[in-house]
């Protein structure tokens, strides 16, 4: 029994004619050293870099070995951020991407998050201010919460007030 292969001519030369019309169309690259910088760079952000990754990746698996973690990850489907600089190693270009728009969408919620939580603490202080603002002096005296008991030991201590 034969195992059947996959054929990237056809990806291969919409890619050439999409970023280098006019050149003569290139083999389809059996490695990334069969392509010059310019080419490869091209390859990789072309189609989110799944062409590159179907080239070189070895179908998904990898041109090079993973850590296992990431490795099981990867078969789980459960990628994370920190993931993307094993994948892209591994010639797993488009999922080294997945992972990286995963963490910046995380860092984005996480922004999102702190901006809420400053205006709701800022929206508190304005109307703690407007109150105070707009309290009379006895008001203010019973928001204040009264002078400390260290206040009032020190103030007896200077007045010589003894009870």
């Amino acid at each position: 029994m034969t195992i059947p292969s996959v054929d990237y001519s056809a990806d291969f030369a919409a890619f050439w004619q999409e970023h280098f019309p006019g050149a003569p169309c290139k083999p389809v690259p059996r490695s990334p050293a069969d392509l010059s910088l310019t080419e490869r760079m091209a390859l990789s952000s072309y189609k989110n870099g799944i062409l590159a990754q179907n080239l070189f990746g070895a179908s998904g698996r990898g041109s090079a070995p993973l850590p296992a973690d990431t490795q099981a990850r990867l078969s789980q489907g459960q990628l994370k951020p920190e993931d993307a600089p094993h994948l892209r190693r591994a010639g797993l270009e488009h999922y080294a991407q997945q992972c990286e728009a995963m963490g910046q969408r995380a860092m984005d919620q996480r922004l999102v998050d702190y901006v809420v939580a400053e205006a709701k603490a800022n929206e508190a202080e304005r109307q703690r201010n407007a109150a105070w603002n707009n309290a009379s002096y006895m008001e203010r005296l019973a928001m204040s919460g009264g002078p400390s008991p260290q206040a009032v030991a020190s103030a007896k201590a200077a007045w010589g007030i003894s009870e």
